[in-house]
């Protein structure tokens, strides 16, 4: 499948219009509030994602790409893994730089560095709502100091996820060697940070369908804003990791997926929305394949509604792709990213 869909270069319903405007006063075209969604596929394998979209099983991801297009990208720094997964793509700079570097490695991101907050700086607190819902909690989570367990398993033997980061429910057996859980000091999560900047967080959510009510109920709360959103969906790396990802389970897992994206569509089009927002669709790795891991899943995408031409490339590009369909001029960012956006010219 071809995964560069030709296209006008000039966006004539989403943010991605603006070309060049100065990161303090973006220009905003007559029509209102513009707005971005970003909808995170936790561990969707680019390969399974692309069969099953030939066989029309992903019709609202279709749809989307339709107006749009689909791009490939690819994990080149940091790990196939979560925490540096979503670091990556919320920053656009490397997991490495971050100091993020596994699921267990990890500090928090930088004050001022994550799309929230420099959409925050640039439109003025009370000018832009910012949303951050996860299915997940500990691998986008948001505490302050604290502590993991160094030798603790991640996953027992059905693959399913241990507690290793909640010292309050660990046991022996969770741990390698059936000793006592050895408490290694962490500085903080993630977004310990970029939560000062968000106006709605909630993590934890768990399955699509209480996703999928929140994610409703937050565009029906900033309808009257300009807002962005992130909506984290953890459906196809839980099944993965379950069931593997040659498994009926984890195809189903993708598909609910996009049942989510598709209700979110119907939402902003029903609010009279739709319009005027750009929606970003993509994935923090991919699967092993015929596996339940992703030690080694580099493949990654981002699908856009935006009919702006969209280039392959890397995992860091989503947030300088993001920024610069605001109209704001990636040079004048500091310290500078290691993204790049992935609009051509």
């Amino acid at each position: 499948m071809n995964f560069i869909k030709p296209g006008t270069i000039l966006c004539l319903t989403a943010l991605c219009c603006f070309r060049g405007g100065a990161a303090a006063a973006p220009q905003e075209k007559p029509g209102g509030v513009r707005n971005v969604v970003l909808v995170g596929w936790d561990g969707t394998q680019r390969a399974r994602l692309t069969e099953l979209l030939a066989a029309g099983q992903l019709p609202n991801l279709k749809a989307l790409v339709a107006e749009g297009s689909l791009a490939a990208t690819e994990v080149t720094t940091g790990a196939t893994q979560t925490k540096p997964g979503w670091a990556e793509i919320l920053t656009g700079y490397s997991a490495p730089r971050l100091g993020i570097t596994r699921n267990r490695d990890y500090k928090p991101i930088p004050a001022g560095y994550t799309v929230f907050e420099r959409l925050k700086k640039l439109f003025g607190p009370a000018n832009i709502a910012t949303v951050f819902l996860s299915a997940k909690v500990n691998n986008l989570g948001a505490r302050g100091p604290h502590e993991i367990c160094g030798n603790c398993i991640s996953r027992g033997s059905v693959h399913e996820k241990t507690r290793w980061w909640d010292k309050k429910s660990v046991t022996t057996s969770e741990t390698k060697d059936g000793k006592p859980p050895v408490w290694v000091l962490r500085e903080g999560e993630p977004y310990f940070n970029t939560v000062k900047s968000v106006d709605l967080y909630l993590t934890a959510l768990g399955p699509a369908e209480n996703m999928d009510r929140k994610a409703l109920t937050a565009l029906d709360k900033y309808r009257g804003r300009r807002f962005f959103a992130f909506f984290h969906f953890e459906e196809p790396d839980e099944q993965g990791h379950l069931y593997g990802e040659s498994s009926k389970e984890y195809g189903e897992a993708i598909r609910t997926a996009d049942r989510g994206l598709g209700e979110i569509v119907r939402k902003l089009k029903a609010l009279g929305l739709y319009q005027r927002t750009d929606i970003y669709v993509t994935t923090d790795h991919g699967m092993d394949e015929g596996g339940f891991e992703h030690s080694k899943a580099p493949d990654t995408f981002l699908a856009t509604n935006c009919r702006r031409k969209l280039n392959n490339g890397d995992r860091k590009d989503i947030t300088p792709t993001i920024l610069d369909g605001y109209g704001i001029d990636l040079k004048g960012i500091t310290p500078p990213l290691d993204g790049r956006s992935l609009f051509g010219e």
